[in-house]
């Protein structure tokens, strides 16, 4: 039974009984009953089942929950309402009776249903358990379901042959990238690749009749100086080689222009030979190139100088076909510099550099944007270095799970495991991988269980090694795996070290959490609390901000749309804007954690994180550098807080248009928890008008005229109002863009086409709150929505329950999420000492 229970009894009394059913009777069945009940909403058929049965249907809960609901906020009955006396003697048996009902509901199921494991989970616990961060496993695997806008309650999260059969390819595909595939220690090595020996650049000096264009084609340089004679003979080496070895350091290969598929320069002659963790280091400096006499924008390749700024670049993996991953950035300076990245690598990548503040020609008759009159800025690599793979023990400790000390033997070109006794052998490494691999102690008849598979596979034939892998794959996607064991009560010090883990660091539990769990010291309330901070203070605690923000925010579809290329060709093909957006978000939050600040800096804060493409994007004061870094803000900014930051404005608009019910309904539910209902079937929907004619604001005007619209409207838009100050990639606007005659906007995007769009209507970022307020703009409407912390506080504690638990809060949790803000009310609402109340708290202690 849960520890909770013990708040209220278990059966109203006859009294209580008569007496909700007088108050049900007298407020509300005579206008929810009959043939043509108020709202079309008959509550006589239920009126018996909430008095009399045990367990009404969950949906039967969530009306009346609603009736609760509405009723104490005064929204029924809707005309005379009631007055407070009435509104207490109404309120207090239904409440007592919701509350019954629902503790009955988790004494036996729980809270949470049961679930497994979401895809990224999966791929965190195996790359963890295998010592392999490098693993990809998360794409392999079907899309999760969601629900209360996580992907971590069981109700959503399904299991089918589809699932199974998935789960199986990315177990044995990962188990086999841990396999050793020598017998020998793969050798150190630091190898140079020179940019002047890379097909990729090479082959773009001399024009072809694919390109005749030197925005597209590559410069080769000695020092800042034209290679003038690389450019004019096609014949002449691109290189000398090793027979000037000083020389040689002084050549390079710049571009004037980003990556993109016509001018993507790699160092092709690097790849990955086995997966593991690499050094990375490029050495390169920016340049100037003079622009040609009359069509000044176009470079001179011949003519090129000292650069006059540092300049960004971001590194790439790259695996074919075309995959690729953003593995970090750095910036060039004027001077030669020598710039070093630690990554991890899989195996065939190879690594592609990206000038990102560079532009990206596009067709037709391109004009340099970052064009001055005296020319344009570029950046030049002279060579990369890599050093790896680093292995810290041979075989690895992938490795040495799998099959422990067991003798190795080349044959061929494939590593044999030996092993004399195989069946011994098998029990023995099975009993240990089971050991590591289920978060609670294995059975004896799960170790004989998955021997049996590894015998059956050796009774085909199959080589050892391949036996034990068909064992391990279906340890990997058993329930003792994959799934949560937790039952209806108190969790066990296990099924409670699991939850944590999969809570702050997304994963299965480490090695100091089972420890205690073994110990049955986790539920100690000091030795929990000492466990959650160090899960955050943990680099893995990224993972909880990453997975948590991306679901609650939003953030994982921040490259669902692009920028229209006519309407915000500033922005279009502008990669390092959405990056630096999305990661000031995170460490926007990671540093509310870190500081525990209050829940207000949701709303208005005095600081951010940008870096040089952020803070020209927000108007700030500008600086050099793609590395982001912690900002005070002006005290007449807009930013600060979520509100105004360009990953939320940008996941809230489509690429072409804003909308002020889009963004206005995801400030309601993911900031302020107002949940919003789903459009009438019959309404259209509005679509901005993109040509500017006529502002959305007119249209909504019109559209709100209707009663049964305006309800909803006066909830969504006044926040949505507020935010038409900023545009769909979040930069300021004074007015809208248009295709429409108006004053034309001189310029050029980032693609090199002229800006076609011309100054719309002027933007009216007023608006009028439900409450009556009014306000002028943006910010006057976050001190209105920080004049109810305590709400922003409320939505953040639920949504953080949900994505802890995997339920999303019950009535009967109301009290115990009330309790945690009175506790912390006096200081804010702090959010790592909220985090911490959750995760020692009974709802996060029961299942």
């Amino acid at each position: 039974m849960s520890g909770l229970c013990f708040l209220l009894p278990h059966a109203l009394r006859a009294g209580d009984s008569s007496l909700l059913l007088s108050r049900l009777q007298e407020s509300c069945i005579d206008c929810h009953s009959g043939t043509d009940p108020e709202g079309g909403l008959d509550l006589s058929p239920l009126v018996e089942k909430l008095v009399e049965k045990s367990e009404p249907a969950e949906s039967d809960m969530a009306t009346w929950i609603k009736v609760h609901d509405r009723v104490k906020a005064g929204e029924m009955p809707p005309e005379e309402g009631l007055d407070e006396e009435a509104k207490r003697s109404f309120l207090k048996p239904l409440h007592q009776r919701l509350i019954q009902l629902d503790r009955s509901h988790i004494d036996v199921e729980g809270r949470a249903v049961w679930r497994r494991m979401n895809r990224f989970e999966y791929e965190n616990s195996v790359r963890d358990l295998l010592h392999a961060p490098w693993l990809q496993l998360a794409n392999m695997l079907p899309e999760d379901g969601e629900l209360h806008r996580f992907n971590k309650l069981g109700d959503a999260l399904d299991v089918s042959h589809v699932n199974l059969a998935r789960y199986m390819n990315a177990a044995d595909y990962a188990l086999r990238e841990v396999v050793a595939r020598t017998t020998d220690r793969p050798k150190q090595k630091i190898v140079r690749y020179y940019a002047r020996e890379q097909g990729d650049m090479y082959r773009r000096v001399h024009y072809t009749e694919f390109n005749r264009s030197p925005e597209r084609a590559t410069f080769p340089l000695i020092g800042y100086d034209a290679d003038v004679d690389v450019l004019r003979d096609p014949k002449h080496p691109f290189t000398v080689g090793e027979n000037d070895p000083v020389k040689r350091e002084q050549e390079a290969f710049g571009v004037v222009a980003s990556s993109y598929e016509p001018i993507e320069i790699r160092f092709g002659s690097f790849k990955a030979k086995t997966s593991g963790r690499y050094k990375l280091r490029f050495r390169g400096y920016t340049f100037w190139a003079a622009g040609e006499e009359k069509n000044w924008w176009r470079p001179d390749r011949e003519k090129t100088s000292r650069g006059r700024r540092s300049e960004p670049v971001a590194i790439y993996s790259r695996a074919e076909p075309r995959q690729l991953r953003r593995l970090g950035d750095f910036d060039f300076q004027i001077e030669p510099s020598v710039q070093e990245l630690d990554v991890w690598l899989l195996e065939g990548e190879t690594i592609q550099p990206d000038a990102v503040r560079l532009f990206r020609s596009r067709p037709p008759a391109w004009h340099n944007p970052l064009a001055e009159k005296d020319g344009m800025p570029g950046v030049a690599f002279q060579w990369m270095e890599v050093e790896g793979p680093f292995t810290a023990q041979w075989p690895s400790r992938g490795h040495q799970l799998l099959f422990d000390d067991l003798p190795l033997r080349q044959e061929g070109k494939t590593v044999v495991v030996e092993s004399e006794r195989p069946l011994h052998d098998a029990r023995r490494l099975m009993q240990r991988f089971l050991q590591t691999a289920y978060p609670r102690p294995h059975q004896t008849d799960d170790v004989d269980r998955f021997v049996s598979v590894v015998e059956a596979a050796l009774q085909e034939g199959m080589a050892f090694a391949d036996a034990m892998i068909a064992g391990y794959t279906a340890v990997l996607c058993s329930p003792g795996f994959i799934c949560l064991e937790e039952q209806p009560g108190n969790l066990d010090d296990d099924a409670l070290a699991n939850r944590l883990s999969l809570f702050l660091w997304n994963t299965s539990p480490d090695a100091k959490l089972r420890t205690l769990a073994s110990k049955h010291e986790l539920h100690h309330p000091e030795v929990l609390s000492q466990q959650v901070d160090r899960l955050l203070d943990d680099p893995n605690s990224q993972r909880f901000v990453n997975a948590f923000l991306d679901y609650w925010l939003d953030l994982r579809k921040i490259s669902d749309t692009s920028p229209d290329e006519l309407l915000y060709p500033d922005y279009y093909l502008d990669d390092a804007l959405v990056d630096a957006a999305l990661e000031e978000t995170r460490l926007f939050f990671a540093e509310l954690i870190r500081e525990n600040l209050p829940a207000k800096n949701l709303i208005e804060s005095d600081f951010t994180f940008v870096n040089e493409r952020l803070a020209k994007h927000y108007g700030l004061p500008p600086f050099e550098s793609s590395q982001l870094r912690r900002v005070e803000l002006p005290s007449d900014s807009v930013r600060g807080g979520l509100l105004t930051q360009a990953s939320v404005l940008k996941v809230t608009a489509n690429g072409t248009t804003t909308s002020p019910v889009v963004r206005g309904a995801w400030v309601n539910e993911r900031i302020l928890g107002v949940e919003i209902p789903p459009p009438p079937a019959s309404v259209p929907a509005i679509e901005p008008d993109t040509r500017g004619a006529v502002t959305i604001r007119d249209q909504l005007q019109r559209h709100r005229a209707d009663d049964s619209c305006n309800v909803c409207h006066k909830i969504i838009d006044p926040a949505g109002f507020a935010l038409e100050s900023f545009d769909v990639a979040g930069g300021w606007r004074d007015s809208y863009r248009s295709f429409k005659e108006g004053e034309p906007i001189a310029g050029y995007g980032k693609n090199g086409q002229p800006f076609t769009f011309t100054q719309g209507p002027s933007v009216d970022a007023s608006g009028e709150l439900p409450n009556g307020r009014t306000f002028a703009d943006v910010n006057e409407l976050k001190q209105w929505l920080l004049a109810d912390e305590r709400s922003v506080a409320r939505n953040l504690v639920v949504k953080l329950l949900t994505y802890a638990t995997g339920a999303s809060p019950r009535f009967s949790d109301r009290e115990a999420i009330e309790t945690i803000l009175d506790r912390y009310a006096d200081q804010g609402y702090p959010i790592r000492s909220i985090i911490v109340a959750i995760a020692t708290n009974p709802l996060f202690l029961n299942k």
